[in-house]
C-alpha cells in the first residue's frame, strides 16, 4: 500500500484533493490507520484516480463523475458523454459570440459608450382565457433553454397539441441567475386532465387586462422594455395586477442573430381607484 503523500505523487493529484474525494465518496483509501488517521491507497486505485482526473478535465462535475464510476452500462456512459459534448459545444459557441462582440468593440470608436435608450410602443389589450401547459421551478438561467426543450418533448410524448410559443414568468424579487423562480408556460388545446405529471400541470389562465410591448434584439437590453411599460403604467393611472411575463416569439431556436430576437412583454394591470 501507498501513503497518501506517495499516492498523490503517483497519480499527480494533491493530498488535499485526495482527502476531498474521500469525503465525497469518489475515491476512498483502501485502509485508514485508526491510531493516527493515516490514509493508505492500493495499486488498483491508481486507475480510478486517473479516471477522475481525466473526467475533471472533461468538465464533468463530481456528481456526474460519481455516476460514471458507479455504472457499468456503456450506453448510459455514452449518453452522459454526448450530453457533456453538447454542453461544451454550447459554451464554445457562447465564447465565440463574446469574442465577436469584443472584436466589434475594438473597431468601434465609441467603445463602452452608453446604449441609446429605445422607444417602445405600448398597447392595451385583453388576454383571452387560455389553457397552458405549465411548470414552475427553480433553475439556473443558463439551463433555461434545456428546460424549454424538455417541455416540448413532454408535450409531444403526451400527445398534447401546442397552439403557440413559450412564455416565462419570473417571480424573484431580485435577479438570481443561479436559482431563479420561473414558471414556463405554453398554450395548448384544452384537456380535462389537470395533472400531466407530478411536475407538470395543465391549467387555465383567466381572461386578463394587459399592457404589452415588443422588444427586438438581445435579451441583454430587455430591461428597457420593462422600464418603458412600468413608466407608462404609472403615468396613465394603472397598477400591476399580477407578475409580468415574457413570450419568446423568436429566439435562439430560430438560429438567427441576437439582434433579430423578438420578445413580447406583458404586464397584467388594473386601473387605479
Amino acid at each position: 500500500m501507498y501513503t497518501i503523500s506517495r499516492f498523490s505523487q503517483l497519480c499527480k493529484m494533491s493530498a488535499r484533493m485526495l482527502r476531498h474525494y474521500d469525503k465525497e465518496n469518489l475515491l476512498k483509501p483502501l485502509h485508514v490507520d485508526t491510531t493516527n488517521g493515516y490514509r493508505y491507497y492500493g495499486r488498483d486505485q491508481l486507475e480510478t484516480a486517473i479516471q477522475i482526473k481525466k473526467l475533471k478535465e472533461y468538465k464533468f462535475s463530481l456528481q456526474e463523475i460519481s455516476v460514471i464510476l458507479q455504472t457499468s452500462d456503456k450506453e448510459s456512459i455514452s449518453h452522459l458523454i454526448h450530453s457533456k459534448i453538447a454542453e461544451l459545444s454550447n459554451e464554445v459557441n457562447s465564447y465565440k459570440q463574446i469574442i465577436f462582440e469584443m472584436q466589434e468593440l475594438i473597431e468601434d470608436k465609441n467603445v463602452f459608450a452608453s446604449v441609446d435608450r429605445r422607444s417602445y410602443d405600448i398597447l392595451l389589450g385583453m388576454r383571452k382565457e387560455t389553457c397552458v401547459l405549465s411548470q414552475r421551478m427553480k433553475m439556473n438561467l443558463d439551463h433555461m433553454d434545456e428546460h424549454i426543450d424538455s417541455i416540448y418533448e413532454k408535450a409531444e410524448k403526451s400527445n398534447i397539441h401546442l397552439t403557440s410559443v413559450m412564455s416565462a414568468t419570473f417571480f424573484d424579487e431580485e435577479f438570481n441567475p443561479d436559482n431563479s423562480d420561473i414558471e414556463l408556460m405554453i398554450p395548448v388545446v384544452y384537456r380535462k386532465d389537470e395533472d400531466v405529471s407530478t411536475h407538470w400541470q395543465i391549467k387555465i389562465l383567466p381572461e386578463q387586462f394587459i399592457a404589452t410591448t415588443l422588444h427586438i434584439g438581445s435579451y441583454d437590453y430587455i430591461g428597457y422594455a420593462h422600464m418603458a411599460l412600468e413608466e407608462w403604467i404609472d403615468i396613465n393611472g394603472y397598477e400591476w395586477s399580477g407578475a409580468p411575463y415574457e413570450t419568446y416569439l423568436k429566439g435562439s431556436e430560430s438560429d438567427c442573430p441576437e439582434d433579430e430576437y423578438v420578445t413580447q412583454i406583458c404586464f397584467p394591470i388594473t386601473k387605479k381607484i
